[in-house]
């Protein structure tokens, strides 16, 4: 008897606590300065409620390593988005010690507790978060990012391989050296590293040259470029993908970049000059393409119906001897396509075999943007009066009752994320929204306070074990004969209040 309650007991500890452990890479940036490591983070459901443990956090620079400890937020409300379980807290939080034994030392017993800023989400087996840690205690506030995949791989042009003829390209980047084509003999080089750089120790450098009084363009791609044609705007020049391709870079690396996210633009750091001022054609350009994985090639020499989405800037002028942000927005199509690839590809100028000899373009820290911005507000179908995207907090008035299904959310972000959640204080209903973006690096809160006297439900008396529940009309009276069709408030025996239709 003893062993079957023993068994019975563990039976309902386990399905009341369920832990799972993610390995995953994570980004760690400390005062501008990134790192990428390893790391284990559990993350345990708890009778409905979450915990999350980013264990053995280390902070590592210049090749040294520091352990800090286990950075372990707990009882973090669930908010469900279509597939997404969407975590978001703010808490303090006191770091421990890590277990990881080849750690000589932990920072945790001389820290204070710490403010921790939680974002993030768990769809299928996927974990992304960004973790905000302010270490006030080292005067520094410490960002996490766990989950890759939403961005480029070397987004910063810091890594580098060697190309055939031994020159060098950005890893996940090709230019001519790598290129197809029966003229790539006849191509030339276009591509170097500098240390002109918007941000870490290199930047990509793109230059013109001219080959038989022909203009040459700068270019390089994501995909691999092919050299076909001496007429510079024949499609035979081109840079494509094909993910059936197995030939692999001086990296080993493919001539594509896996992709399967929904940006809604691209966004690079340039600087620009002409060698020559061309006024007829003075742009250079940067365009990208999100495909099936299928063969793909930019410029098009059909149509392709394996596109995604599309995106692309040709008017970068000559910035001065300055770095600019330059962003793209992407249009997507209506194709019955899953994105699986990107191609991005740069140029010195828009239009092929224009511009000039010496034509110079620097490209540096490359990023997929995901929006995440509320640009409309109701509640019970009633626009929240003044609402822009510049204020946080409404008032209103509305005597019924609020629940989350009843607040409708429009977002600019193509694949972001809402939270919405309802209180009562007094006798208004306080709704809180929050807007995630896809990969969850940003987000919007509105809170709207709805003053209602149907908030006096929430105090009528609840339903005693012998009643299943006590129902209450719209307007807060309780109804002693139900009418089928009419609409009603639940209020179970367990506390909890919901509208039902009879």
């Amino acid at each position: 008897m003893r062993k079957l309650i023993s068994l019975l007991f563990m039976a309902m500890t386990a399905s009341a606590v369920m832990a799972t452990d993610y390995d995953v890479p994570i980004i760690v940036t400390v005062n501008g300065v990134s790192s990428e490591q390893n790391a284990t983070i559990t993350v345990n459901n708890n009778d409905g409620l979450y915990d999350l443990t980013l264990r053995n956090f280390m902070l590592q620079s210049d090749g040294n390593s520091l352990g800090v400890g286990n950075v372990a937020l707990t009882g973090i409300k669930p908010y469900v988005d279509g597939d997404a379980t969407l975590l978001i807290a703010d808490k303090q939080v006191t770091i421990t010690d890590g277990d990881d034994a080849s750690v000589d030392y932990w920072m945790a017993s001389i820290l204070p507790p710490v403010d921790v800023l939680l974002r993030g989400k768990i769809e299928g087996d996927e974990l992304r978060c960004y973790l905000d840690i302010d270490l006030a205690a080292l005067q520094q506030v410490v960002q996490v990012v766990i989950g890759g995949g939403y961005q480029m791989p070397n987004p910063s042009f810091e890594e580098w391989h060697t190309a055939p003829g031994n020159y060098e390209e950005p890893n996940g980047w090709h230019s001519f050296e790598s290129a197809t084509g029966s003229l790539v003999s006849l191509a030339g080089h276009h591509l170097n590293k500098t240390s002109d750089a918007h941000s870490g120790d290199a930047s990509a450098r793109l230059y013109a040259t001219s080959i038989f009084g022909i203009v040459a363009n700068g270019t390089m791609t994501t995909g691999r470029m092919n050299a076909g044609s001496m007429s510079a705007d024949n499609t035979v020049n081109n840079a494509y993908l094909d993910m059936s391709d197995t030939e692999v870079d001086g990296n080993g690396d493919p001539f594509y970049t896996p992709f399967s996210w929904y940006p809604d633009e691209v966004a690079v750091w340039v600087k620009f000059k002409q060698g020559r001022t061309n006024n007829q054609h003075p742009y250079a350009t940067i365009s990208a393409v999100i495909t099936d994985g299928t063969y793909y090639q930019d410029p098009e020499d059909k149509t392709y119906w394996n596109v995604v989405a599309k995106a692309k800037n040709n008017k970068i002028t000559t910035t001065s001897g300055r770095w600019v942000r330059v962003t793209a927005p992407f249009t997507y199509t209506s194709n019955d396509v899953e994105p699986k690839a990107v191609l991005i590809t740069l140029s010195t100028n828009a239009d092929a075999g224009q511009g000039s000899n010496n034509d110079e373009l620097l490209v540096d820290d490359i990023e997929f943007v995901y929006n995440a911005t509320v640009t409309g507000l109701k509640i019970k179908g009633q626009k929240v009066k003044g609402f822009n995207t510049d204020k946080t907090s409404y008032e209103m008035e509305l005597n019924e009752v609020i629940t989350a299904d009843d607040i409708e959310v429009t977002v600019d972000g193509r694949s972001a994320y809402v939270a919405k959640d309802v209180e009562t204080d007094g006798d208004h209903f306080v709704c809180t929204v929050h807007a995630l973006s896809a990969d969850m690096s940003a987000m919007s809160t509105y809170v709207v306070n709805v003053k209602s006297n149907a908030t006096d439900i929430r105090s009528l008396p609840t339903a005693t074990n012998h009643e299943s529940a006590v129902y209450f009309t719209l307007d807060g009276r309780q109804a002693t004969t139900l009418v089928p069709g009419n609409i009603y408030i639940c209020r179970q025996s367990d506390g909890t209040v919901k509208k039902i239709r009879l």
